[in-house]
């Protein structure tokens, strides 16, 4: 369970609540931890957002003035809105709170701060962590990720992915196991062993290719289907890459034959069967940053049983996750690089939006990726005062949280939080972002993919996704030897992802500086973990880059002391 999550807790909700000492406060910590709102969306609620199904009253989410979503009011909650609009004499169709986003996340460290002298690890709690506590306590509840999603607005089940367990292989049988009482009890032994032979296999193998001939081999060789193909989303359509037991061009008559099954996209964890002339064919979704990238097609035989299909979907949310990591970590190894340069002129960009707006220059210093969910960014803005910059990431949608980490006389360097941007989008591809600056409302974004990489889907999915980007170079590099295979290398062999995050966040906030430009707790808040939880990992973060240096180095003799 995440640590925000478990940092309220059910007894710290209560205390954070008792320290809320006006009426909004309150309703504000409700509107977060019972409803899942962000503080912008809080801005924008009314009493005629409400309505009533069922039995049951929704509360229309507004983003922009226009409803994004629906999600689920407690009468409790609804009777406090009303109850609160009545004693400010406010009308139905009026805004509950008057103020700016920014101000109701300032309430809540306030009342943290408060409840924090009796219980001090609430003091880091933010706006962040209450929308932890709605998701988590609906996931305890039983209520499946993906309406957890859109109940709360996350836009991709990966969202939730620090609430949730890794789908391992003890995790995958023991959830088949208990799923169906006796009839799981009764089910062929020959599916457990099968799906823990591939996941074994898929820990040794070290390229996505390797992957996908792994699982179309075991697939028919231990789990003893007839054949089974594995195919990737190419443009409109999907590409065979590797069969096992069956022709390429068999494979392709399939895919043909039955497109719209195919290309009508299935969704996450969907296994469909559909009736080929070979006999049925089951096709499963291969599953990456919770994007259904291509379909793995087997010969069904007479039929899947439940227990076949649970796992089968299971395998293909595993496959996708081993393949992006070791895309991942082949790119922080390759030699040979290809880099990309991308222009961007779309202003939910906040680099470009800024620029544009404040007629500033904006230069990236550094950026680390938090849980597949936003991009930490740390820039250095001249020709904008702080105020301002601030101010136009209270209003950018795209922006979660903005803080200043130092001002100098030529600029200053600011921590933002970003959640609507093209390098989220190459990051999410398995690019490493290079540089980032912005001037006259255009960014350009340098970013670095494996050398033999397909390009063409990152292209498009980012061109797709923000019109006003496009492709302006692209070249093929060589990184030096020392960087690739040298101490880097030995560090990603044993950082864990989380450690190697803290451990970037701190070193770009400047954390190890004298005096600190970031101090722990807000490092924790803006990585979104405990106080205790950062510096364990840090510590042995630490430990891990210190033996790297000192144990790693080549020895030499020692030179003799003079006396």
């Amino acid at each position: 369970m995440d640590g925000a999550a478990d940092r309220i807790g059910e007894r710290g909700y209560e205390q954070l609540r008792h320290a809320a000492e006006t009426h909004r406060s309150d309703l504000v910590l409700r509107l977060g931890a019972e409803v899942g709102l962000r503080p912008a969306e809080m801005t924008a609620v009314r009493l005629t957002d409400i309505t009533e199904f069922e039995g049951y009253r929704l509360l229309a989410v507004r983003e922009g003035g226009e409803v994004v979503r629906e999600t689920y009011l407690p009468d409790s909650v609804e009777h406090d809105m009303r109850k609160y609009t009545n004693s400010a004499g406010m009308d139905d169709d009026e805004p509950l709170f008057s103020v700016s986003p920014r101000r109701l996340q300032m309430l809540v460290n306030e009342v943290a701060d408060r409840a924090a002298e009796t219980t001090p690890h609430l003091k880091e709690v933010s706006s962040r962590d209450l929308r932890w506590r709605f998701a988590a306590s609906l996931l305890d509840d039983g209520v499946p990720p993906d309406v957890v999603c859109a109940l709360g607005g996350w836009d991709r089940l990966d969202r939730l992915d620090p609430l949730l367990d890794e789908p391992d292989r003890e995790t995958i049988i023991a959830a088949v196991d208990g799923s169906s009482g006796q009839a799981a009890a009764s089910e062929p032994q020959r599916t457990i062993d099968w799906i823990t032979a591939v996941s074994e296999a898929l820990a040794t193998a070290a390229t996505s290719e390797a992957m996908a001939a792994t699982v179309c081999d075991h697939l028919t060789e231990t789990a003893g289907f007839e054949f089974a193909w594995l195919a990737e989303r190419t443009g409109d359509g999907l590409t065979p890459r590797v069969t096992a037991e069956i022709s390429e061009t068999a494979v392709q008559q399939q895919i043909e034959a039955h497109i719209e099954s195919v290309t009508a996209l299935l969704d996450v964890g969907e296994v469909r069967v559909v009736d080929d002339d070979t006999g049925p064919v089951a096709l499963v979704p291969l599953v990456r940053e919770n994007t259904v990238s291509g379909v793995v097609g087997i010969a069904a035989g007479e039929g899947l049983t439940d227990t076949e299909r649970a796992v089968l979907s299971a395998l293909g949310v595993q496959v996708g996750h081993a393949q992006v990591a070791a895309e991942r970590k082949r790119l922080l190894l390759a030699d040979t690089v290809t880099e990309l340069e991308f222009h961007c002129g779309d202003e939910r960009a906040f680099t470009a939006g800024v620029s544009e707006a404040l007629q500033c220059t904006v230069e990236l210093s550094g950026v680390v990726p938090v849980a597949g969910q936003s991009l930490l960014y740390y820039l250095m803005v001249e020709g904008a005062s702080a105020d301002a910059i601030l101010s136009y990431a209270d209003d950018d949608d795209g922006v979660a949280d903005a803080r200043l980490l130092e001002e100098h006389s030529d600029g200053v360097l600011l921590e933002v939080i970003v959640t609507d941007t093209p390098a989220l989008q190459l990051v999410e591809s398995g690019g490493r972002i290079r540089s980032v600056t912005a001037t006259d409302g255009v960014a350009t974004i340098a970013v670095e993919l494996p050398g033999e990489a397909d390009i063409r889907p990152t292209v498009n999915a980012v061109t797709d996704a923000y019109r006003e980007t496009s492709l302006a170079a692209k070249r093929e590099t060589e990184r030096p030897a020392e960087t690739d295979t040298g101490f880097r290398d030995r560090l990603t062999d044993t950082l864990s992802d989380r450690q190697e995050t803290v451990l970037q966040a701190a070193y770009h906030s400047g954390y190890f500086e004298w005096p600190r430009g970031s101090t722990a707790e807000e490092l924790a808040d803006s990585l979104d973990v405990s106080s205790p939880t950062l510096h364990n990992h840090l510590r042995k973060a630490q430990q891990k880059v210190l033996t790297a240096f000192f144990d790693d180095r080549p020895t030499e003799p020692r030179r003799p002391v003079d006396n």
